[in-house]
């Protein structure tokens, strides 16, 4: 009898192609048309389907059945994506990668800078002669980077990469934990209130993940003006203590931090996010001697800001929103 060969291509297929040879046919292939036999001209994707299918070969005027064949229909299933992960997360997925790759880090790669990180890092540390806490510093990094043959790492990048989305670096997004990486970190440490010493530490990766859901849409690079000019730069200043509009004399916001100064009549404020004094916005005369500290800052791209803090014994909050632009 004839020999038959069916393919079978997916279960929306409504009918396959066969080819038939031999038998009373003289050699020659004749086209075979395989249908569902319920009409349906389609397959259900069941887990499988042991439907038969019949086909039917015509030559002439004679149709003749010449085969019955199974056919099994895979169920396809999807998996939802995983939520992508900010850059601080990724950067120490990175760094465990990294030693787990070296073989100082056999636990989870859960991108959370936890006891079993901090302690893979003490014994790179350890292993590469280098003074042992456990935090990932421009020394340790150009070590594993070393360890690894590599240039630089995926690590910093993502480390660079989150610095930059939160407006405290504006270099070279290029996996190198250089002086410029170093002072970004410092300001940020500064600015969440952490222990200020350029590296990432667990304390560090933690406010990074934590700070990045808030970012600010994008980052001003420079700003100016203020005081009596066209634009009129102000803040507006909120809390139990003082509430007051200050027409600001001067304002420069850079690297995500912002410099200002201002008067409300007698009433003296100063701002300072990051550099110079520290994170802080003090109002003097009039009556008020208030020292504040900030806790958050949001810049915009059009040089508009908002901060929040505390003061006082009492840790009084306060916000502010106000404009830097020429």
């Amino acid at each position: 009898m004839a020999k038959i060969r069916i393919a079978a291509a997916a279960a929306a297929l409504v009918s396959a192609t066969v080819l038939v040879a031999g038998c009373g046919f003289g050699g020659d292939t004749t086209t075979v048309t395989v249908t569902s036999p319920n009409g349906s001209g389609a397959l259900t994707p069941d887990t499988t389907s042991t439907t038969p299918l019949t086909g039917t070969v015509s030559t002439g005027t004679t149709s003749t059945v010449v085969a019955t064949t199974t056919v099994t229909v895979a169920t396809t299933t999807s998996t939802p994506a995983a939520p992508v992960l900010n850059p601080a997360q990724q950067a120490t997925i990175s760094l465990q990668k990294d030693l787990t790759t070296l073989g100082f880090y056999s636990g989870p790669i859960s991108g959370v800078y936890g006891p079993a990180t901090t302690a893979a890092v003490s014994n790179f540390q350890k292993a590469a002669q280098l003074p042992v806490d456990g935090i990932a510093g421009p020394q340790t990094m150009a070590a594993v980077n070393l360890a690894l043959g590599n240039p630089n790492t995926d690590a910093v990048n993502l480390l660079q990469t989150a610095l930059t989305g939160l407006c405290y670096f504006d270099g070279t997004v290029d996996g190198v934990f250089g002086s410029g990486t170093e002072a970004a970190l410092r300001a940020f440490q500064k600015q969440a209130g952490i222990k200020v010493d350029g590296r990432y530490g667990p304390a560090t990766a933690t406010a990074l993940a934590k700070a990045w859901p808030d970012r600010p849409a994008s980052c001003s690079n420079s700003g100016g003006g203020g005081g009596n000019n066209a634009t009129g730069d102000t803040a507006t200043l909120g809390s139990p203590a003082i509430q007051r509009t200050f027409d600001l004399s001067s304002c420069t916001i850079t690297r995500g931090t912002i410099e200002a100064t201002g008067s409300s009549g007698s009433v003296n404020l100063g701002i300072d996010t990051a550099g110079g004094s520290g994170a802080q916005v003090v109002v003097k005369g009039g009556g008020y001697g208030l020292q504040g500290n900030i806790n958050k800052v949001a810049i915009s791209s059009n040089g508009q800001f908002r901060l929040s803090g505390a003061w006082g014994n009492n840790n009084q909050a306060f916000t502010m929103v106000g404009t830097c632009a020429d």
